[in-house]
């Protein structure tokens, strides 16, 4: 199984992870891992996490304000995450990307 980024979501990524770098070198490495905990817990089992509509699902990550919401072409065996969102961000800016 593959998966990618959004652009926008990979820049979300980026721009998160030099916050927390900022405060902390430990915090940014935590904070990289724990995405990569959390997109390695998607690849294992796509189906596991909510949907939040028909095709988009919802993967919050442990110890961080933070969802991955992402969408997986079963046929394809590919897991595309179109956001990178903190929790305190207006819930359905992203939405327009699953339409690009």
């Amino acid at each position: 199984m593959t998966f990618d980024f959004h652009p926008e979501a990979r820049e979300e990524f980026r721009d998160a992870s030099h916050w927390y770098e900022d405060r902390s070198i430990f915090a940014g490495d935590r904070f990289v891992n724990a995405v990569r905990a959390a997109v390695n817990n998607i690849l294992a089992d796509p189906l596991r996490y909510q949907l939040v509509d028909d095709a988009i699902r919802i993967c919050r990550l442990k110890k961080f304000p933070f969802r991955l919401y992402y969408s997986f072409d079963e046929a394809a065996q590919f897991v595309c995450i179109y956001a990178v969102m903190h929790e305190k961000r207006r819930p359905d800016y992203w939405r327009n990307r699953v339409l690009e």
